[in-house]
Protein backbone atom coordinates (compact mmCIF):
# COMPACT_ATOMS: atom_id res chain seq x y z
CA UNK A 1 0.00 0.00 0.00
CA UNK A 2 1.43 3.45 -0.47
CA UNK A 3 2.33 5.55 2.10
CA UNK A 4 4.14 8.79 2.90
CA UNK A 5 7.18 9.77 4.68
CA UNK A 6 7.73 12.47 7.13
CA UNK A 7 8.40 15.79 5.60
CA UNK A 8 11.05 19.04 6.68
CA UNK A 9 8.23 20.94 7.93
CA UNK A 10 6.74 18.11 9.71
CA UNK A 11 9.61 18.73 12.16
CA UNK A 12 8.46 22.21 12.35
CA UNK A 13 5.87 21.07 14.66
CA UNK A 14 8.57 18.69 16.98
CA UNK A 15 10.66 21.91 17.61
CA UNK A 16 7.47 23.96 18.49
CA UNK A 17 6.52 21.36 21.20
CA UNK A 18 9.58 21.19 22.25
CA UNK A 19 10.05 24.74 23.25
CA UNK A 20 6.71 25.81 24.06
CA UNK A 21 5.81 22.34 26.12
CA UNK A 22 8.95 21.42 27.93
CA UNK A 23 10.41 24.74 27.75
CA UNK A 24 7.47 26.48 29.25
CA UNK A 25 8.12 29.82 26.43
CA UNK A 26 4.46 31.08 26.07
CA UNK A 27 2.84 30.93 22.99
CA UNK A 28 1.04 34.14 23.03
CA UNK A 29 4.20 35.81 23.88
CA UNK A 30 7.03 34.11 21.65
CA UNK A 31 6.57 33.38 17.81
CA UNK A 32 9.16 30.29 17.05
CA UNK A 33 9.74 30.64 13.21
CA UNK A 34 12.02 28.80 10.52
CA UNK A 35 13.03 31.82 8.41
CA UNK A 36 16.34 33.41 7.29
CA UNK A 37 17.09 35.94 9.50
CA UNK A 38 18.09 38.68 6.45
CA UNK A 39 17.76 42.47 7.44
CA UNK A 40 14.42 42.47 6.00
CA UNK A 41 12.74 39.54 8.08
CA UNK A 42 14.81 41.11 11.24
CA UNK A 43 13.32 44.24 10.62
CA UNK A 44 9.87 43.08 10.08
CA UNK A 45 9.89 40.95 13.52
CA UNK A 46 6.77 42.92 15.49
CA UNK A 47 6.92 39.82 18.73
CA UNK A 48 9.80 38.41 20.49
CA UNK A 49 10.86 35.39 17.90
CA UNK A 50 12.94 32.67 18.47
CA UNK A 51 14.56 31.35 14.94
CA UNK A 52 15.47 28.06 13.69
CA UNK A 53 17.44 28.84 10.40
CA UNK A 54 18.08 25.45 8.84
CA UNK A 55 21.54 26.33 6.75
CA UNK A 56 22.27 22.62 6.10
CA UNK A 57 21.35 19.20 5.71
CA UNK A 58 23.88 16.00 5.80
CA UNK A 59 23.78 12.50 5.50
CA UNK A 60 25.25 10.89 8.54
CA UNK A 61 27.85 8.23 7.05
CA UNK A 62 28.30 7.27 10.62
CA UNK A 63 24.50 6.13 11.04
CA UNK A 64 24.48 4.66 7.62
CA UNK A 65 22.83 0.90 7.50
CA UNK A 66 22.45 -0.75 4.17
CA UNK A 67 21.69 -4.22 5.63
CA UNK A 68 18.32 -5.20 4.18
CA UNK A 69 15.64 -5.35 6.88
CA UNK A 70 12.70 -7.98 6.45
CA UNK A 71 9.26 -7.74 7.41
CA UNK A 72 6.61 -10.72 7.48
CA UNK A 73 2.81 -10.75 7.68
CA UNK A 74 0.26 -12.68 6.23
CA UNK A 75 2.62 -15.40 4.96
CA UNK A 76 4.98 -12.83 3.04
CA UNK A 77 8.20 -11.50 3.53
CA UNK A 78 8.87 -7.93 2.56
CA UNK A 79 12.20 -6.84 2.65
CA UNK A 80 13.55 -2.96 2.36
CA UNK A 81 16.17 -0.56 2.79
CA UNK A 82 16.18 0.97 6.41
CA UNK A 83 15.94 4.37 6.81
CA UNK A 84 18.98 6.76 6.04
CA UNK A 85 20.11 9.00 8.76
CA UNK A 86 20.52 12.83 8.01
CA UNK A 87 21.72 15.78 10.05
CA UNK A 88 19.46 18.74 10.12
CA UNK A 89 21.60 21.54 11.20
CA UNK A 90 20.00 24.81 12.28
CA UNK A 91 21.45 27.89 13.11
CA UNK A 92 18.83 29.21 16.74
CA UNK A 93 19.12 32.58 17.38
CA UNK A 94 16.58 35.84 19.12
CA UNK A 95 14.91 38.59 17.59
CA UNK A 96 14.01 41.07 20.35
CA UNK A 97 13.58 44.52 20.76
CA UNK A 98 15.90 44.68 23.88
CA UNK A 99 19.15 42.80 24.43
CA UNK A 100 17.87 41.37 28.33
CA UNK A 101 15.03 40.03 26.32
CA UNK A 102 16.91 38.49 23.72
CA UNK A 103 19.67 37.06 25.95
CA UNK A 104 16.90 35.72 28.28
CA UNK A 105 14.69 33.61 25.09
CA UNK A 106 18.44 32.51 23.45
CA UNK A 107 19.20 31.06 27.14
CA UNK A 108 15.67 29.31 27.34
CA UNK A 109 16.21 27.73 24.50
CA UNK A 110 19.36 26.53 25.13
CA UNK A 111 18.52 25.05 28.39
CA UNK A 112 16.30 23.24 26.94
CA UNK A 113 17.63 21.80 23.90
CA UNK A 114 20.60 20.61 25.89
CA UNK A 115 18.19 19.12 28.36
CA UNK A 116 16.81 16.73 25.37
CA UNK A 117 19.48 15.21 23.53
CA UNK A 118 16.83 12.54 21.94
CA UNK A 119 13.48 14.13 20.85
CA UNK A 120 10.56 12.47 23.53
CA UNK A 121 8.59 9.99 21.41
CA UNK A 122 5.47 11.67 21.71
CA UNK A 123 6.61 15.14 19.64
CA UNK A 124 7.73 13.26 16.65
CA UNK A 125 5.54 12.47 13.79
CA UNK A 126 3.51 9.96 13.67
CA UNK A 127 5.35 8.26 10.86
CA UNK A 128 9.14 8.82 13.07
CA UNK A 129 7.71 6.85 15.76
CA UNK A 130 6.68 4.27 13.54
CA UNK A 131 10.82 3.87 12.42
CA UNK A 132 12.08 2.75 16.10
CA UNK A 133 14.79 5.45 15.65
CA UNK A 134 15.37 8.02 17.63
CA UNK A 135 16.02 11.14 16.73
CA UNK A 136 19.05 12.31 18.16
CA UNK A 137 20.10 16.28 18.61
CA UNK A 138 22.81 18.22 19.95
CA UNK A 139 24.11 22.00 20.64
CA UNK A 140 27.75 21.56 18.18
CA UNK A 141 30.58 23.67 18.75
CA UNK A 142 31.97 26.68 15.80
CA UNK A 143 34.74 23.94 14.97
CA UNK A 144 32.22 21.39 13.91
CA UNK A 145 30.17 23.88 11.90
CA UNK A 146 30.48 27.16 9.93
CA UNK A 147 30.60 29.46 12.62
CA UNK A 148 27.19 32.01 13.06
CA UNK A 149 29.47 35.24 12.55
CA UNK A 150 30.12 33.36 8.92
CA UNK A 151 26.52 32.30 8.54
CA UNK A 152 25.12 36.20 9.26
CA UNK A 153 27.99 37.42 6.89
CA UNK A 154 26.38 35.24 4.23
CA UNK A 155 23.08 37.00 5.18
CA UNK A 156 24.16 40.25 5.14
CA UNK A 157 22.53 40.65 8.73
CA UNK A 158 24.18 42.16 11.72
CA UNK A 159 25.16 39.29 13.71
CA UNK A 160 23.30 38.22 17.13
CA UNK A 161 24.28 35.45 19.47
CA UNK A 162 23.54 32.61 18.42
CA UNK A 163 23.23 28.37 18.32
CA UNK A 164 24.18 25.66 16.27
CA UNK A 165 21.71 22.72 16.73
CA UNK A 166 22.00 19.53 14.95
CA UNK A 167 18.91 16.82 14.75
CA UNK A 168 19.71 13.73 13.20
CA UNK A 169 16.19 12.38 11.21
CA UNK A 170 15.63 9.45 9.62
CA UNK A 171 14.73 9.47 5.75
CA UNK A 172 12.68 6.63 4.02
CA UNK A 173 14.19 6.75 0.52
CA UNK A 174 11.45 3.83 -0.51
CA UNK A 175 9.00 6.54 0.48
CA UNK A 176 5.90 6.99 -2.12
CA UNK A 177 5.16 10.64 -2.47
CA UNK A 178 0.76 11.05 -2.47
CA UNK A 179 -0.14 14.32 -1.43
CA UNK A 180 0.53 17.18 -3.23
CA UNK A 181 3.40 20.08 -3.02
CA UNK A 182 1.10 22.97 -1.64
CA UNK A 183 3.11 26.37 -1.51
CA UNK A 184 2.57 29.76 -0.13
CA UNK A 185 3.91 32.87 -2.09
CA UNK A 186 4.44 36.03 -1.01
CA UNK A 187 4.13 38.93 -3.78
CA UNK A 188 5.53 42.09 -3.23
CA UNK A 189 4.26 44.93 -5.19
CA UNK A 190 5.87 48.34 -5.70
CA UNK A 191 3.38 51.75 -5.15
CA UNK A 192 3.35 54.19 -8.05
CA UNK A 193 5.42 57.47 -6.83
CA UNK A 194 7.89 55.06 -4.41
CA UNK A 195 7.35 54.28 -0.74
CA UNK A 196 7.61 51.01 0.49
CA UNK A 197 6.09 48.01 -1.19
CA UNK A 198 2.88 46.83 -0.06
CA UNK A 199 2.91 42.42 0.24
CA UNK A 200 0.00 40.02 -0.41
CA UNK A 201 0.59 36.55 0.89
CA UNK A 202 -1.10 33.83 -2.16
CA UNK A 203 -1.84 30.90 -0.80
CA UNK A 204 -2.59 27.10 -2.01
CA UNK A 205 -4.21 24.10 -1.03
CA UNK A 206 -6.74 21.26 -1.29
CA UNK A 207 -10.16 20.18 -0.06
CA UNK A 208 -10.83 16.68 1.12
CA UNK A 209 -14.00 15.07 2.45
CA UNK A 210 -13.73 12.30 5.76
CA UNK A 211 -12.32 9.52 3.51
CA UNK A 212 -9.62 11.62 2.18
CA UNK A 213 -11.04 11.72 -1.85
CA UNK A 214 -10.52 15.30 -3.11
CA UNK A 215 -13.28 17.08 -3.25
CA UNK A 216 -13.81 19.07 -7.12
CA UNK A 217 -16.40 22.16 -7.49
CA UNK A 218 -16.01 23.19 -3.79
CA UNK A 219 -16.29 26.88 -3.63
CA UNK A 220 -13.35 28.44 -1.55
CA UNK A 221 -13.08 32.07 -0.49
CA UNK A 222 -11.34 34.00 2.15
CA UNK A 223 -13.48 35.71 4.85
CA UNK A 224 -13.56 39.68 3.79
CA UNK A 225 -12.46 39.28 0.29
CA UNK A 226 -14.78 39.02 -3.03
CA UNK A 227 -12.31 36.05 -4.67
CA UNK A 228 -13.68 32.72 -4.81
CA UNK A 229 -11.47 30.08 -6.10
CA UNK A 230 -13.33 26.93 -7.20
CA UNK A 231 -11.41 23.45 -6.38
CA UNK A 232 -9.91 21.68 -9.12
CA UNK A 233 -10.27 17.57 -10.03
CA UNK A 234 -7.68 17.15 -7.39
CA UNK A 235 -9.40 19.25 -4.96
CA UNK A 236 -6.73 22.29 -5.32
CA UNK A 237 -7.31 25.75 -4.88
CA UNK A 238 -5.43 28.79 -5.27
CA UNK A 239 -6.38 32.54 -3.47
CA UNK A 240 -4.63 35.18 -4.16
CA UNK A 241 -3.82 38.19 -1.39
CA UNK A 242 -5.43 36.82 1.44
CA UNK A 243 -3.21 38.73 3.87
CA UNK A 244 -0.98 37.08 6.83
CA UNK A 245 -1.72 36.07 10.57
CA UNK A 246 -4.93 34.47 11.20
CA UNK A 247 -7.38 34.21 7.87
CA UNK A 248 -10.55 31.94 7.74
CA UNK A 249 -11.38 30.25 4.75
CA UNK A 250 -15.30 29.56 4.03
CA UNK A 251 -15.51 26.03 2.26
CA UNK A 252 -18.80 25.46 -0.24
CA UNK A 253 -18.49 22.14 -1.28
CA UNK A 254 -20.93 21.66 -4.30
CA UNK A 255 -24.45 20.71 -2.70
CA UNK A 256 -23.12 20.49 1.17
CA UNK A 257 -23.04 23.14 3.38
CA UNK A 258 -20.37 25.74 4.31
CA UNK A 259 -18.00 25.34 6.47
CA UNK A 260 -15.72 27.70 8.07
CA UNK A 261 -11.75 27.06 9.20
CA UNK A 262 -9.32 29.51 10.25
CA UNK A 263 -5.21 29.31 9.40
CA UNK A 264 -2.13 30.97 10.40
CA UNK A 265 -0.69 32.67 7.36
CA UNK A 266 1.57 31.53 6.36
CA UNK A 267 0.91 27.80 7.26
CA UNK A 268 2.78 24.64 6.78
CA UNK A 269 -0.29 23.52 4.96
CA UNK A 270 -4.22 24.53 3.70
CA UNK A 271 -6.08 20.87 3.77
CA UNK A 272 -9.18 21.46 4.65
CA UNK A 273 -11.28 18.32 5.28
CA UNK A 274 -14.99 18.64 4.76
CA UNK A 275 -17.67 16.19 5.60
Amino acid sequence: MPWSGPVLTDFHGTLRGLLYDRGLIDRADVDIAFDAPARPWIGGRTRPTLNFFLYDIEENTDLRNTGMQTARGNGVAVHRMPPRRFDLRFMVSAITNEIDDEHLLLWRALVTLMKYPTIPTELLPDVVRGYELPVATKVTKPNDSPRPLDIWSALEAPPRPALLYVMTVPVDLEVMLEAPLVLTRTARYTRNGGGPADQGVHIGGVVRDRQGRPLVGARVAAAGRSFEATTSAEGEFVLPDVGSGPVTLRVSPDGGPEKQVTFEVPSDQYEIVVD
